[in-house]
């Protein structure tokens, strides 16, 4: 299960964006420093928000990044990124965001494994909650490992 995989080095807490755009890529930075996706991955993600909308904002206040495998997937991988102020993506149902989960699948079969892992965790209000509030990256990681 790749949430097990999950380490201090794959969570950003508090990070400031000024639009969805800058919150992608802020988001996508552990992926992209982990040698995980490239640039035209997080192009892709923004790209795809510009096309077909905030689809990827999956419940309250909870965003999925991701694209398609061939615009940039390296190797499988997922991080976490709380932000310090909301940010708007469009979704009348569940913005703003507070936590954007950046995905990055090698296929298309392999994220639905890691949805049904996170759809786990997330379901949890009282878990979601206290994720939106860790004050460091290893609070968030105890939170996530014992969900």
């Amino acid at each position: 299960m790749l949430l097990d995989e999950i380490n201090v080095s794959d969570i950003q807490i508090k990070k400031e964006a000024q639009d969805w755009k800058e919150a992608i890529r802020e988001a996508s930075l552990p992926l992209l420093e982990s040698n995980k996706i490239t640039t035209s991955y997080i192009d892709a993600m923004i790209n795809v928000v510009e096309e077909k909308g905030p689809y990827f904002v999956i419940t309250k206040h909870i965003a999925l990044a991701h694209a398609r495998p061939e615009h940039g997937v390296l190797e499988k991988g997922l991080s976490f990124t709380t932000l310090n102020h909301p940010v708007p993506f469009g979704s009348q149902q569940f913005d703003p965001v507070k936590l954007i989960i950046t995905l990055a699948a090698t296929d298309s079969e392999s994220h639905l494994d890691i949805l049904s892992d996170l759809a786990d965790v997330l379901s949890d209000e009282e878990i979601t909650m206290k994720l939106f509030e860790a004050k460091s990256e290893q609070d968030f990681l105890e939170i996530l490992k014992s969900a």
